[in-house]
C-alpha cells in the first residue's frame, strides 16, 4: 500500500512539475454587476486547460476563470455585485482545475444526459437547468376545457434554486399550462396566407428539438445552444430557431443568459401576438397561482402592491413599454425568491410589458421575419432567493447593456 501511494505522489508530483502557466495583468472598466467580463486571449491558448483570477475586487481569494475556445480564444470570470474594476492577475494553466482548499473537488458545472431526452445542467452536482424536449404528439392533446394542455407541443428550460430543491419554473399544469418556464414565441403568426400559434399550438402548431450544436460546463458558467424548428397547422417548419441559454455562477442567485436567432427560408414571416401570449418569458412553479396575493412586481417606476399588475394593453394600445428591467417577486412553498427580467436595447422595438401575478413576466413586440432580415434577441434574468433593490436591478441592467471591458496590459 505504501508503495502504490509513493507511486501516486509521484505521479501527481511529476504532473505539477510538468505544468506550465502563463500570469497576465488584466485592466478591468466598468460597473455593476454581477457582470460577465470576457477577456481576449488570441493564440496560443489552446494548450491551457484552467484558469483563474486573483488582485482588485478579489482581493487575495483565487476565483476561477473559464476558458472557451470555440471560435474565439477567451478566458471569461463574473464580477460579483458591488466590486469596482480595476487590474487583475490572470493565470492560465496547462493542468486541469486543482482541488479546492478543502480537499474536494472544485465545484462546476456539468451536464447529465446532455444530448438524452432529459438533459440536466448542474452545478457542484445539483440541478439548475432542466431541458424539456419531448417529441411532438399531436394525439396527446386533451379534450377541450381540460386544465392540463398537450405537453408536447413545445420546448422550455427550467431553472432551479441554488439549493436545486426548488424547481421554480412551471410546466403544463395549473390554471395557465401553456405558460412553461423559459420561453420564447409568438401566439399570431402569419406567413403565405397561413396562421400559425406557436404559444399554444392548438392547431397542430408545435416548437420541436432539432438538435444539438454546442455544450459547456466548467467553473464559472454552463450551457447550450440548441436548434428549434417552428412549425405550422400543417406540421412544416416556417422558420428555425437557434436557441442558447447560458447560467453563469455568481453569489447569492442565478445569473441567466437567453439568446436567439430565428432564420426563415419564406419571403416573411409576420411574428405578432399579445402581452400575455408572445415575446420572451418566465413562467414561475405552478404553486404562484396559489400565492398570487403575495407576488408584486417593480420596476424603474417604483415598487407595486402586492397581488397588482400593470399591463401593455392592446385594446387603448397604451401601458408599459421598453423598461430596462422588470422584478417579479413571488413565494414558493414558504420563501421569497424574485426574478429580475432584462431587456437589451438592441432587442427590437416597442417591447410591451406583461405582469402577471400568478407568476409570469415577459414582453413582446411585432417583427417582419424575411430571409434576409433574421431576429436576433438577447434577455438575461437573475433569479434569488429574497427581495432585490431598485440600486441591485439597475446594476444588473447596466452590466448587461454596458458590459465591463478587459485588456490584457
Amino acid at each position: 500500500m505504501k508503495n502504490r501511494l509513493s507511486l501516486a505522489a509521484l505521479l501527481v508530483a511529476a504532473a505539477c512539475a510538468s505544468a506550465e502557466t502563463k500570469e497576465l495583468t488584466v485592466a478591468v472598466t466598468g460597473k455593476g454587476g454581477p457582470a460577465v467580463v470576457r477577456v481576449l486571449l488570441g493564440d496560443g491558448a489552446d494548450n491551457y486547460k484552467s484558469a483563474s483570477v486573483t488582485g482588485g475586487p478579489f482581493e487575495t481569494t483565487v476565483f476561477p476563470a473559464q476558458l472557451f475556445t470555440d471560435k474565439t480564444r477567451e478566458a471569461v470570470f463574473v464580477l460579483p455585485a458591488g466590486s469596482a474594476a480595476g487590474t487583475v492577475k490572470l493565470t492560465l494553466d496547462t493542468a486541469e482545475a486543482q482541488p479546492s482548499s478543502t480537499g474536494g473537488k472544485a465545484p462546476a458545472f456539468a451536464w447529465t444526459d446532455p444530448e438524452g431526452e432529459h438533459p440536466v445542467l448542474t452545478y457542484d452536482g445539483k440541478p439548475v437547468l432542466a431541458y424539456v424536449r419531448p417529441k411532438f404528439d399531436p394525439a396527446a392533446t386533451p379534450p377541450k376545457k381540460t386544465p392540463i394542455e398537450n405537453p408536447t407541443i413545445k420546448v422550455y428550460h427550467h431553472l432551479f434554486d441554488e439549493t436545486g430543491k426548488v424547481q421554480l419554473t412551471n410546466g403544463p399544469q395549473g390554471q395557465f399550462p401553456h405558460h412553461r418556464g423559459i420561453f420564447f414565441g409568438f401566439n399570431r403568426v402569419s406567413y403565405e396566407g397561413k396562421q400559425a400559434d406557436v404559444w399554444h399550438c392548438r392547431n397542430g402548431e408545435s416548437e420541436q428539438h432539432t438538435g444539438f450544436v454546442l455544450r459547456e460546463a466548467g467553473p464559472v458558467f454552463g450551457g447550450h445552444t440548441v436548434t428549434v424548428a417552428w412549425n405550422g397547422r400543417d406540421g412544416k417548419p416556417f422558420a428555425s430557431e437557434l436557441r442558447q441559454l447560458t447560467v453563469y455562477q455568481a453569489p447569492k442567485g442565478r445569473l441567466v443568459e437567453f439568446r436567439s436567432v430565428l432564420h426563415t427560408n419564406l419571403e416573411k414571416v409576420r411574428l405578432d401576438g399579445d402581452p400575455q401570449h408572445a415575446g420572451f418569458h418566465f413562467r414561475a412553479n405552478v404553486e404562484v397561482e396559489k400565492t398570487k396575493a403575495e407576488t408584486y412586481f417593480m420596476s424603474p417606476q417604483g415598487k407595486g402592491e402586492k397581488g397588482k399588475e400593470v399591463n401593455w394593453e392592446p385594446k387603448g394600445m397604451k401601458g408599459p413599454v421598453n423598461r430596462p428591467w422588470t422584478a417579479m417577486s413571488f413565494v414558493i412553498g414558504g420563501k421569497r425568491y424574485t426574478c429580475v427580467y432584462l431587456d437589451h436595447p438592441d432587442n427590437p422595438k416597442e417591447a410591451r410589458q406583461s405582469e402577471r401575478a400568478y407568476g409570469r413576466v415577459g414582453t413582446y413586440f411585432e417583427y417582419d421575419l424575411t430571409k434576409d432580415k433574421p431576429l436576433a434577441v438577447k434577455y438575461r434574468l437573475w433569479v434569488q432567493e429574497g427581495e432585490v433593490t431598485p440600486e441591485q436591478c439597475a446594476a444588473l441592467s447596466q452590466a448587461f447593456v454596458e458590459p465591463p471591458s478587459a485588456m490584457v496590459k
